[in-house]
């Protein structure tokens, strides 16, 4: 009930700014003259594009999802209103090679979900949009599930089971004050977002041990959460969607060791260029968390370009190793009665 009335409140207030903000702000409006915005860059970044959005929201974390319509509409609005760019061309523009005369976009997805595949790469070749996608290379072609969708999911199916999952983790080795600091979390989505932020073998023991726990009592894991396979992103590498390194196993680098962050940032860029036969220079760090010593790594592995999840927009000089980026989803866009709204897409694409 908390989190309706929060997403109520969410909505209300941006479908009340919306219409304010289009008329005070001539660059949303796309005023004549000068464009003072111009040669900025505005970074798009998605994760899944699904078919059935109410039960995608129902099995994935929130904030993951936005349905193949609204995804149109988002590039629709964004080719009408910017100057679309690779990654590669956003490059140039950044580092004063090349200008733009008004503000330009660049479309990333993380993650490989199959259903980048099969929803989201029809809709950008129909509208002749450019877009990287940022895998995992460790999970391509594999039946793996990404470990959040694994810790969201099975916390759903203890809670549906009438079991708490911070009881079903007593063998994975955590210490004891940080079992009971996850104990007293109720919110599903903020207990696996705390769940996340746990070393990669940490975590691993964490999600066998609720696994054993449950036994048969989660099933299969949704379909959904299934990613690309190599043949599809040869395929798309082929007609031109760019790829990028998203790690080896989907790691937070900054908890891991710098050995084990180098090994997965160089792993991950190994796979794709074996796979694609082409240098691979833009890299997105999971979860967005970095710091100098990891981006010190990149560069020295030959990334030119990395993307994070901070809410900004780039500009001439920024540092390319640490791009900002706007998150969008199915909840992003819609207004108070819970649908699509124009006027909150406006607003959230002109960002």
């Amino acid at each position: 009930m908390l989190s309706k009335l929060r997403k109520l409140g969410k909505r209300s207030l941006k479908s009340a700014v919306a219409p304010v903000s289009w008329y005070l702000n001539p660059r949303l409006k796309g005023a004549g003259g000068k464009n003072p915005s111009a040669g900025q860059i505005l970074i798009l970044a998605y994760h899944r594009v699904v078919a059935d959005i109410a039960q995608a929201e129902r099995e994935a974390i929130f904030g993951m999802v936005t349905s193949a319509e609204t995804f149109r509409r988002h590039l629709q609005f964004v080719r009408e209103r910017y100057e679309v760019l690779t990654l590669a061309e956003a490059g140039r523009v950044l580092r004063g090679e090349s200008r733009v005369n008004r503000p330009a976009a660049v479309v990333t997805l993380d993650d490989g979900y199959r259903d980048v595949y099969d929803h989201a790469w029809p809709v950008l070749r129909a509208l002749g949009i450019p877009a990287t996608v940022f895998v995992p290379t460790a999970f391509i072609g594999t039946s793996r599930v990404l470990d959040h969708d694994r810790i969201y999911w099975l916390i759903l199916q203890a809670r549906a089971c009438g079991l708490e999952p911070q009881d079903l983790f007593v063998e994975s080795g955590l210490p004891p004050e940080k079992k009971e600091s996850l104990r007293s979390m109720r919110d599903p989505l903020s207990l696996a977002d705390h769940m996340i932020y746990l070393p990669l073998a940490v975590r691993e023991r964490v999600l066998a041990s609720i696994e054993s726990a449950l036994g048969d009592g989660f099933g299969r894991y949704p379909s959904g959460f299934e990613l690309l396979d190599w043949e599809m992103v040869c395929e798309m590498a082929e007609a031109g969607i760019d790829f990028g390194a998203h790690t080896d196993h989907h790691v937070v680098l900054t908890l891991e060791a710098m050995g084990t962050a180098k090994q997965e940032i160089l792993g991950s860029k190994r796979a794709l260029e074996e796979r694609l036969g082409r240098p691979v220079r833009h890299f997105a760090y999971p979860n967005g968390e970095y710091h100098g010593a990891i981006k010190s790594l990149l560069a020295q592995a030959g990334f030119d370009m990395a993307v994070t999840t901070a809410r900004r927009i780039n500009r001439v000089g920024d540092d390319l190793l640490s791009l900002g980026r706007i998150s969008l989803c199915e909840e992003s866009t819609r207004g108070v009665m819970g649908r699509y709204s124009n006027a909150v897409a406006r607003l959230r694409l002109a960002a």
